[in-house]
Formats: structure tokens, sequence, C-alpha cells
């Protein structure tokens, strides 16, 4: 359910249409109200204002009129002055002015007078009486005016000024970011484009750009990781080829000095080897290669652990020196992963151990919480700190005079790390309860390995 809710969050076309329109048309009803509450403060009063000035000679004169008049006949008298108006025109007592606020009677009450929009009344006190004149409902044309306030056009015209202003500057602050992310995207897209590799872009701050900016970014480290692995790995091989190209020039050259067919055939015979040597450092390094860019696709398969783990085992002993014992600690459990690639990543942990053990080398092999664990221990010097990093690293090898083979090429625990990171694990190295080295390599048994490849 919540990767179907954040599904419907991702910017496809759909969601980005959605998502504009109804922010857009939330926005405009926010300022077009907005707009209606400040065009209303600012035209509070003026109906008002202009009542009074088109009621007020009439007012005068029924107020005049009535004071000539005893209080007591008022009331008989109204009906004979309001016979020639068009409006209807009453008598009542202030205190009978229910509809009315406390400030707009305490307003006639101080003799003011006072129009009521909502029914269009108009109310004035006559004298120091108690008496209240009602004219209306008032139905009367405002009076032209040059008062920008009290004309309708340039009041609509306020109203949709103020509305495109405020719909404006919304706009702009919103298309501000993005246009920023853009920027700030295109100038790194150019600066990796000439070369600048370590170029990155910044965070996005609107989210329809996050995306292109985390995806060029990852692009850009990956392409980084890749360029600095390929100048890694070409350095490494050509270091790695001079030394048996050197020994075929120098078995060429004593080739033709030699003086009877048994120092020829030594001589060739270790051409042969070093001939053997460099095509497997180029195989080795084709296969580093096509690992690092992930051209090897995952095919895992239901492993019982135990006993294919002992026939790795069975594999490894023929090559351990004499007095090298291997012991194996699997659970009768099983497993999916790559058999392939497993082989390749725990045989060379445990020849790395072999050339370093000095009487035990002792696999292990666990299952916790969905990860598979392969640890192998030796008793041999160990690995320093600060080495456990570089180890990993193609072509490097320790500088360790109790290494018994030294015609390796430096590949093998790289190996190790990329198949790791293949299967979406990793592999570390640390103290061994032995005394030795302990490399830990774990690896999910149902992981995002797959799609990484």
């Amino acid at each position: 359910m919540r990767q179907r809710f954040l599904g419907l969050l991702r910017p496809t076309l759909a969601t980005l249409f959605f998502r504009y329109y109804l922010s857009a048309l939330l926005a405009l009803v926010l300022i077009i109200s907005a707009v209606g509450v400040v065009i209303d403060q600012i035209y509070t009063g003026v109906d008002e204002d202009n009542a009074r000035s088109f009621m007020r000679g009439a007012v005068l004169t029924f107020e005049q009129t009535l004071q000539n008049e005893p209080e007591q006949r008022w009331a008989a008298a109204l009906p004979k002055l309001a016979a020639g108006y068009s409006y209807h025109i009453a008598l009542t007592d202030l205190k009978h002015l229910q509809a009315l606020d406390d400030g707009q009677r305490q307003d006639i009450q101080r003799g003011v007078m006072r129009f009521d929009e909502d029914s269009n009344l108009l109310y004035a006190r006559v004298g120091d009486s108690q008496q209240v004149l009602v004219f209306g409902p008032l139905n009367f044309a405002v009076p032209d005016s040059d008062s920008l306030l009290t004309d309708g056009t340039h009041a609509k015209a306020l109203w949709w000024t103020l509305t495109g202003l405020g719909f404006g500057l919304l706009v702009f602050l919103f298309i501000r970011p993005l246009w920023n992310d853009l920027v700030a995207i295109r100038e790194t897209a150019e600066k990796l484009a000439a070369g600048e590799l370590s170029a990155r872009a910044p965070r996005a701050k609107s989210w329809i750009l996050t995306p292109l900016s985390a995806g060029l970014n990852t692009m850009a480290e990956r392409l980084e990781g890749q360029m600095n692995a390929h100048q890694t790995l070409s350095h490494a091989v050509s270091h790695e080829l001079r030394t048996p190209i050197a020994r075929l020039r120098f078995g060429l050259t004593m080739l033709e000095e030699a003086e009877n067919e048994q120092e020829r055939e030594k001589y060739r015979v270790g051409m042969e080897h070093d001939m053997q040597e460099l095509d497997d450092l180029v195989n080795a390094s084709m296969s580093y290669a096509q690992l690092d860019q992930g051209q090897i696709i995952l095919q895992r398969e239901h492993t019982e652990l135990a006993e294919w783990f002992a026939d790795l085992l069975g594999l490894i002993r023929p090559l351990a020196p004499a007095g090298v014992k291997l012991a194996l600690d699997c659970p009768q459990s099983d497993a999916e992963f790559d058999r392939k690639l497993m082989y390749i990543a725990t045989r060379n942990l445990l020849v790395n151990a072999v050339r370093f053990a000095a009487t035990l080398v002792r696999l292990q092999v666990g299952k916790q919480d969905g990860w598979l664990s392969v640890v192998v221990d030796d008793d041999g010097p160990g690995v320093p700190l600060e080495e456990r990093e570089r180890i990993f690293e193609p072509f490097h090898r320790l500088d360790n005079g109790r290494e018994r083979n030294s015609s390796s090429y430096g590949l093998g625990l790289s190996f190790v790390r990329l198949i790791a990171e293949q299967h979406g694990g990793s592999v570390f190295v640390t103290d061994s309860p032995e005394g030795g080295a302990r490399f830990v390599l774990n690896i999910p048994e149902q992981g995002s390995g797959d799609e990484a490849s």
C-alpha cells in the first residue's frame, strides 16, 4: 500500500498535471479571496457616505418639519410629509432598532446618520428625541465622482489588477527555484561533458527536478568511479606487464647467445612460461573489468550450504602447504546465490588465507536475518590497520616476508569485493580469534544485487 501511494507521487505526466493544476487553482482561489477582502476593506463606508450625501437634504427637511410640531403628532404628520417620495419613510423608537449592532445604535443615539448596507435602510434621529426616521429600502444610483473608489469600472480594474499581480508574484516565486535548479543542472552537465567528473549538481529545491539532479549525480559518481577504476586498472596492468615482458626480452637475448640445444630449450620453456603469465594477466584483467562494469548477470541458484562448501574446501586442500589444516564450520541449511561468483570469492579468500596461515585456516558459514555470512580465519601475521581498506584495491599486495607465493597479481581480494557488491553485500577484514586475519563476506539471500547488475 505504501509503495502504491508513493508511486502516485512520482513525477509522471498525470501527477505533474494534477499537481500544477490543483496548485494553481488553489492559489488562484486564495488570491481572489484575499483580493476580495482587500477590496471590501478599501470600499468599506463608501456606500454609506454616498447614502448620507444623497439623503442629507431629505433628512434635514423631515427633521426640521417634525421638530416644528409636538412629538405626539409626528406619527400622524409623517404620512403627509412622505407622500411625494418614491421610497418608504417610517418613524420608530430607538429601542426598537434590534436589527442594528451596538455601534450603529450608539452612533444614531449621538445624532449620526447610519446606513445599513444589508437592508439598504438609512437611520436618522430626530433632534434630541428617542424617535428615529427610517428611510428605505433605498435604490439610488451612485453619483458621478472623480474618486477612484466610487467608480464601478475602476473597482473591477483594481480587482483584476491585484489578482493578476498576486498570481504573477506567486508564479514567479514558484518558477525561480525551478529555474535556478535547471541552471545548476545545466552547468553540472557542461562540466561533466568537459571532463570534470568531480562536478556535482546541488540538491534541487523543486520537487520536480529532485530526481533529475539525484540521477545526474548518481551517473557522475558511477562514471567517475569507473574512470578511476579503469585508470587504476590500466596503470596496474601496465606495471604488471613490465616484468614478463622484460623476462621475454632477456630470454630472446639469451636464446640468441645460447651455445647448445639444452640452453636454448631452457630459455624457450622460460619464454613460454612468461607468455602464459601474460595471457593469464590479460584474462584476469578482462574478467575484473567485466565484473566492475556489471556485465556479468547474477544467476542465483538454490544451494545446500554444507555440501557445497565442503566440496569447495576439498578443492582447496591440495593447494595448502604441509602443516596447514583446513577446517569447516557450516550449518545444514540452504541459501540462494550465484554459485560461480561465490566459488570465485570464497576460493580467493581461502587461497589468500593459505598463503599466510601458519597452521590453520577455518571457513565458517552462517545465516542470520536474511544474510549469508562467509568468514575465513587464519593464524598468520594478520593485516595492518592502515592496509585493511587498500587490500581490496586491484593489484595491491602486502609487503610481507612470510608470504609463500608472490606470483599472484593482487586481483583476488578485489574480485571478492566486486562479487560482494554485485550481490548487494560487503566484505571487510579484521583481527581473527586465531591470531591472524579474519575476512568476512556478507551477502543478502534476496537483495538488490540482481537489479544492480
